[in-house]
């Protein structure tokens, strides 16, 4: 039983700009993902991966949209591993990149507009809820707007 505890950053403006989200090791990432979004003012219309670090585009292995694999041409994303957000839970992405606290995952939205995110293991918690919904627990700052010219963008 085990939850974990995220504090997801806008790149841009870091300090400004963030949101802790707790959820439990058997949600996808593609459920942790939809909370994120609505939390920082995206919508679910665009394309988008968890990677390693700040690696973005270069993570060696990249979590993507339930579909992304296919939608993505050849060549496009540098990554290695792809993996299904919609088939991954965060239990297993934190084993599979062997997450300590303060480890950090990139979190890239439409990869045209990019949108960059990065979210910090803050906390992982043994006694938590595994089946724990993904929910904002603190936060700062305004959402984006995300159809905003990209000198707008906070």
């Amino acid at each position: 039983m085990t939850t974990y505890r995220f504090r997801v950053k806008f790149e841009d403006d870091p300090t400004e700009l963030w949101r802790d989200i707790v959820v439990g090791a058997d949600r996808t990432l593609d459920e942790f993902q939809t909370v994120l979004n609505r939390a920082v003012g995206l919508d679910q219309d665009h394309l988008w991966f968890f990677g390693t670090d700040q690696d973005y585009w270069d993570s060696d292995v990249q979590y993507k949209r339930p579909g992304g694999i296919d939608q993505s041409p050849g060549g496009l994303l540098r990554g290695g591993e792809q993996y299904d957000a919609g088939e991954t839970t965060v239990g297993q992405m934190a084993g599979q990149l062997n997450l300590d606290e303060r480890d950090r995952v990139c979190y890239l939205f439409d990869y045209g507009d990019e949108w960059r995110f990065y979210a910090i293991l803050k906390e992982v918690d043994e006694d938590g809820l595994s089946d724990s919904e993904p929910a904002v627990r603190n936060k700062k700052g305004d959402p984006v707007d995300q159809y905003a010219p990209p000198e707008e963008r906070l």
